[in-house]
Formats: structure tokens, C-alpha cells, sequence
């Protein structure tokens, strides 16, 4: 499984974010919430998930298996994909459309995440 791209969460749109949403460059991306309140819902889900996705990754493309096929527990643990864009932005964004990024990254990857390390360059 790969990490799951933005226009699979934006019906099928591309959104390239403006300068104002933040600096998308950057190893961890941090949305001005004020641009992200004003936003449209796709550019809404499509900075949202920018920043889930420079933090969080999928447990199944980074956690080794044993030769059991037991999936071990992945160095950092896990998070919860909803508590935690809820947790970040259920005050700044409307509930129908964090709830409904919610469901389709679940759909496509689960709930259960693990922290993406950053390397020493900081990416």
C-alpha cells in the first residue's frame, strides 16, 4: 500500500495550495488556519491532509512483519487518523469536512498510523 494521494481525498482534483495556506515546502507542514477557514472544502481536505501527511504515515508500508506474518509494533506506536485531525482541526473547519476526509482516508488505509521520523536533513 502507498501513502494516499491528495486527489484521491479531493474528488479526484488537483489543489495546489496558495502561498497563503502555509509554507508546503517545508518537512512539516503547518496551515494558517485563518486561509484554512476560509477556504473551499477540497483546498480545506487538501491542506489538511498535507499536514496529516507529513507527520503520520501508513503502518503497513513502514512496520516490518515477522516471518509469522505478525505485523510488529511500529517504533513510535500508533495514532488514531480521527482523534487526531480532529484534535487539530475540528475548531477550524466545518464537521462535514473533516468528517468526510475521515471516512475516505479510513476507507483507503485504516485509522491506525505511525509517526513519519524525519531524517536528518529534515525531510
Amino acid at each position: 500500500m502507498t501513502l494516499i494521494a491528495s486527489d484521491e481525498l479531493t474528488d479526484g482534483r488537483h489543489i495546489e495550495l496558495p502561498p497563503e495556506a502555509g509554507d508546503v515546502n517545508a518537512p512539516r507542514f503547518e496551515p494558517n488556519d485563518g486561509w484554512l477557514r476560509a477556504a473551499e472544502p477540497a483546498a480545506q481536505k487538501a491542506a489538511i491532509w498535507r499536514w496529516f501527511a507529513t507527520r503520520y504515515e501508513e503502518i503497513e508500508t513502514t512496520t516490518p512483519s515477522e516471518a509469522t506474518g505478525d505485523t510488529l509494533e511500529p517504533q513510535g506506536g500508533t495514532v488514531a487518523l480521527d482523534a487526531t485531525l480532529r484534535e487539530r482541526f475540528a475548531e477550524v473547519v466545518p464537521a462535514e469536512v473533516l468528517d468526510g476526509l475521515i471516512q475516505q482516508a479510513q476507507s483507503r488505509a485504516g485509522n491506525d498510523w505511525t509517526p513519519h521520523r524525519l531524517d536528518k536533513a529534515g525531510s
